[in-house]
């Protein structure tokens, strides 16, 4: 993917820059389907993407913390004058009260997003320790981490950012994180990255491209796949939304080369969703 605002849900949108890597099936023997992101992880070789504040706490309050009895709600995230993360919301230990966390970021020697807390309120008052605020008992701690990928160390908070995204599960290794202006970046090995995999007839800007092996999506299923979803209108990043991906494919054309590769030219979500068409130019 490159320049690629992606709907992950009707309120998570994630800015992907650029990424790399494979979809591999979970079902052996059957190749990965794109109309269903649970059919699929897609495995990083190296990435770039961003959140900004507004999706991040969409994505705090309705997926990571979207459960029953959960011990965080209401989450609102800004950035300090240090660039730290501030986190506010309510916290719920037999009674409920507010709260207020401000955390550096950072990638962990595994690969994971670090949140080092720096400083926690609830109510006003200090509290003691991460563990301490968050108060959660075992079987909660074990659900965070194994359905949410988040882990408390000490201190710190641990994020597995594939596995906290709604599918489909990306895994990588996170190398850098950082706080520019009002958005989270996230940068996923290795370190020198790739270069950029695209077919050598297209000149887009922005753009989804699948190649290699086979893929289903919709009706069809592509043999040695050469499929390019391309931004009709390059003057500002494809906004592709995969889950509604067919309203995007109606209001757009589509190409066939004497390869046998395909280029759809689709217009972004939201002017698919006002009725808006793509026109071949």
């Amino acid at each position: 993917m490159r320049n690629v605002r992606l709907h992950l849900a009707d309120d998570i949108v994630l800015d992907v820059r650029s990424l790399q890597g494979q979809m591999i099936s979970r079902a052996p023997g059957e190749p990965p389907v794109f109309d269903d992101s649970q059919s699929y992880v897609v495995q990083l070789t190296a990435a770039e993407t961003a959140i900004d504040m507004v999706n991040l706490a969409n994505l705090m309050n309705h997926h990571v913390f979207g459960y029953d009895k959960a011990p965080l709600s209401d989450l609102k995230l800004s950035v300090d004058d240090k660039g730290r993360l501030e986190q506010k919301g309510r916290i719920h230990k037999g009674v409920t009260l507010p709260f207020s966390m401000k955390a550096a970021v950072g990638a962990s020697p595994d690969g994971r997003m670090r949140l080092d807390a720096q400083s926690i309120k609830v109510a006003g008052m200090p509290a003691k320790g991460l563990l301490d605020f968050i108060g959660v008992s075992l079987e909660d701690m074990v659900k965070l981490r194994e359905e949410r990928g988040v882990e408390v160390e000490g201190d710190s908070l641990l994020i597995a950012p594939g596995r906290v995204l709604p599918p489909p599960e990306m895994r990588g290794q996170v190398t850098n994180v950082s706080v520019t202006g009002n958005v989270l970046v996230q940068r996923f090995g290795p370190a020198a990255r790739p270069a950029p995999i695209a077919p050598a007839d297209s000149h887009a800007k922005n753009y989804v491209y699948f190649s290699g092996n086979v893929l289903r999506f919709g009706k069809l299923t592509m043999n040695g796949a050469d499929l390019m979803l391309v931004d009709a209108d390059p003057s500002d990043p494809f906004d592709f939304y995969p889950a509604k991906y067919a309203k995007q494919l109606t209001a757009g054309y589509s190409l066939t080369l004497a390869s046998g590769g395909l280029r759809t030219f689709m217009p972004d979500f939201d002017d698919a969703a006002a009725g808006k068409r793509a026109r071949p130019r």
